[in-house]
């Protein structure tokens, strides 16, 4: 069959590996001049990797990701990063039942009942029966008052603002269930691994188009694109089959014939963009080489702060010190807009990140801003009942994206079981 996959996300990308394996002629579209989506990388001068726009990792557990990666013989890193919590102006490192147990701000029953209420999810295999509650009203009931009011309320209202109190318990279940203290990163990033991919394919004679905007698609009988590469004229192609991994608000602006009660379908599903911004540092950030920084503070400019070179060696990146600064913000928001450049934000957060490093800027080498107006899904309660499914009105045009990870958060593992489960599907 002829098939076009639009996207060269690890989605397009795993769903083209497995299709090209079975014969098939898989032609991929994508915007940008690389491949990886979400998890689009670059390069500054004198580094030997590349770095992930928006911070990225791999859980131990990733099965679907580490697998392919396996298979096609690419190298990948296991360590332990410090990870931590930001508690009232300190930083707490809270990632194992040891950690917490020492953890003074709760009492010893306070500990223990936080503890046995993560441990009842963690190992609670049913999340089904999860999705009917919320994980505010479920941890404000079970948690603690106390604990709710330190860790989960100002992370849950952090990540999902004004959503925070409709977010499914089972949502909150996949957090807990999949986080491991260990973690993987794929050896010179996700670029790197994104390209190799993106090689295999080309390699058994899939054609990948960089730098093309699909116009439009159509399906009047036989599915067909309208494209645009560079500065070249518009081509018009028939597939037999099309495979969308776009977001669903960009699928519904390139796809006019879609009938209007399924549009509406689409756009009940919500979500927040995210604003990230690199520092590149001649030091270390923080001092006590933590990785991960979740915030817990409603009142501060950001959500996480993400230390990358406290996971992954800095003499990959010519001895400097990679900080991301990350929020998930409504696609509104202000810290989004393209007009807002990455010194002004600094200007913002630079009064919060003192408080962390009085004296970073000192050696701070350079910024850059990134951002994408649909990072997070927002998850309510019976999302399975919302679900799009990958078959659309337009025959033979499927949709594949991060909507449909449920009950599991987005994640790059989850783009590949996505592309698995269609070129599966297209097969049969």
């Amino acid at each position: 069959m002829k098939i076009a996959i639009i996207g060269a996300g690890f989605t397009g990308l795993s769903a083209a590996y497995q299709l090209v394996k079975e014969g098939h002629a898989v032609t991929i579209f994508e915007k940008d001049p690389n491949p990886g989506g979400l998890a689009i990388g670059y390069q500054e001068k004198g580094w030997d990797w590349t770095l992930e726009a928006f911070y990225h990792h791999w859980f131990t557990n990733d099965k679907a990701i580490l697998d392919l990666a396996k298979e096609l013989d690419f190298p990948v890193l296991i360590k332990r990063p410090r990870t931590a919590h930001l508690v009232d102006g300190k930083i707490m490192q809270l990632d194992s039942p040891g950690t917490l147990l020492s953890f003074k701000k709760l009492t010893i029953a306070e500990r223990l009942q936080m503890g046995l209420t993560i441990a009842s999810l963690r190992f609670n295999p049913f999340w089904k029966p999860l999705e009917r509650y919320t994980a505010t009203a479920f941890l404000k009931k079970t948690i603690g008052k106390k604990a709710y009011e330190i860790f989960w309320e100002p992370l849950l209202v952090g990540k999902f603002g004004k959503y925070a109190d409709s977010i499914s318990l089972a949502w909150f279940w996949s957090r807990v269930a999949k986080r491991t203290t260990n973690l993987a990163y794929p050896e010179g990033g996700f670029l790197r691994f994104a390209k190799h991919i993106a090689d295999v394919v080309e390699k058994k004679g899939g054609k990948i188009y960089y730098n093309t905007e699909i116009q439009e698609l159509t399906a009047n009988g036989t599915p067909q694109i309208k494209y645009k590469t560079g500065n070249a004229k518009l081509t018009t192609e028939n597939y037999d089959k099309i495979v969308v991994t776009l977001p669903s608000f960009a699928f519904l602006k390139i796809a006019p014939q879609l009938p209007e009660t399924y549009k509406k379908s689409l756009m009940r599903l919500k979500g927040l963009g995210a604003i990230v911004v690199i520092m590149r540092l001649a030091k270390p950030f923080f001092k006590d080489n933590t990785y991960w920084l979740s915030v817990c503070n409603t009142k501060a400019p950001l959500l996480a702060i993400v230390e990358h070179t406290n996971f992954m060696d800095s003499k990959h990146y010519h001895n400097e010190h990679l900080v991301y600064l990350g929020h998930y913000l409504p696609s509104d928001h202000p810290y989004l807009d393209v007009s807002m450049n990455e010194k002004e934000l600094l200007q913002i957060f630079d009064p919060f990140l003192k408080t962390l490093n009085p004296n970073y800027k000192k050696s701070l080498i350079g910024l850059k801003k990134f951002t994408v107006p649909f990072a997070q899904p927002i998850i309510p309660v019976n999302y399975s009942k919302m679900i799009p499914p990958f078959d659309t009105p337009l025959p033979n045009v499927y949709l594949v994206n991060m909507q449909q990870v449920y009950p599991w958060d987005r994640g790059t593992t989850y783009a590949v079981e996505l592309g698995e489960k269609i070129a599966t599907l297209i097969n049969d």
